[in-house]
């Protein structure tokens, strides 16, 4: 009997090792299926998990089990878009699961119970808010690296105030929306920064007032993923909105109908 939980335990010591030196190289990009809102782990060959908002409710922790193993329980970054319910609701229940490093938002910040209640969260346990600008870059590595595109904080509304990064890891790079408009795609374009991206995570959700054909065209995604919830009462994501992505060729990927999409990369190539 001892020899053979001696082998078992030797089994699972060498399916570790091989997992790990077989994911070295590689980055993992899971958009998550939490419904109507946005969840996003990053998980980067250097072992940081990176979480881009934390979608409506708790279902966000049962979608992280399935993508992070079991005894990996930190998040080393948390990037708040904005703050609707939709992105941010579900970073409660993170925080009383994974052990958070950093929390990276804009200044931007609502005047509600809900966000009262966070606020006492964070301060339960020992985190504070880092307020982004503009033109920040983190270093992750000599080849991986995500900026800051747009954090402003003036506009009335909090979608006109999402967060945008753009991920580089080689070869590759990822741009993330939040819920930007169309309005906010203009004020990008204006600034003549670096768009082209192969992987463009749509901005809210989808909907006819984002995606704009003039911006679709800059990036020129070769995939466009919508993270939207089965039949949402908005009728994410939208037939005009479908038909833009279609005229600049991007593959049209969705979490409402094919659960949470997993994309995986050596820097070089996405598999």
């Amino acid at each position: 009997m001892n020899k053979f939980i001696i082998l078992i335990i030797l089994a699972v010591l060498v399916f570790l090792m091989f997992s790990l030196s077989s994911k070295e190289e590689q980055l993992e990009v899971h958009f998550l299926d939490v419904g109507q809102g946005d969840a996003i782990l990053i998980r980067t060959p250097q072992g940081q998990n990176i979480l881009i908002d934390a979608g409506p409710d708790n279902l966000v922790l049962s979608e992280l089990a399935k993508v992070l193993p079991w005894w990996d329980r930190k998040i080393d970054y948390v990037i708040i878009s904005h703050y609707h319910a939709d992105h941010y609701i579900g970073l409660v229940d993170i925080l009383n699961k994974y052990q958070v490093g950093h929390i990276l938002t804009t200044a931007h910040q609502p005047d509600d119970w809900f966000y009262d209640f966070y606020q006492g969260e964070l301060f339960r346990h020992q985190l504070t808010e880092t307020i982004v600008e503009a033109g920040e870059k983190f270093i992750l590595a000599d080849d991986l690296y995500w900026q800051v595109l747009l954090a402003d904080s003036h506009h009335e509304d909090f979608n006109d105030n999402s967060l945008v990064t753009r991920f580089t890891y080689g070869q590759v790079d990822f741009l993330f929306m939040g819920d930007l408009p169309a309005s906010g795609e203009e004020h990008i374009l204006q600034q003549n920064l670096i768009l082209e991206s192969e992987f463009l995570k749509i901005g809210h959700h989808g909907s006819k007032y984002s995606s704009s054909q003039g911006f679709l065209q800059t990036v020129n995604p070769k995939v466009c993923i919508i993270q939207s919830g089965l039949d949402n009462k908005f009728g994410h994501p939208h037939a005009e909105a479908i038909q833009r992505m279609g005229q600049v060729g991007c593959q049209i990927r969705d979490t409402q109908n094919q659960g949470t999409i997993s994309l995986f990369s050596d820097g070089k190539i996405i598999y």
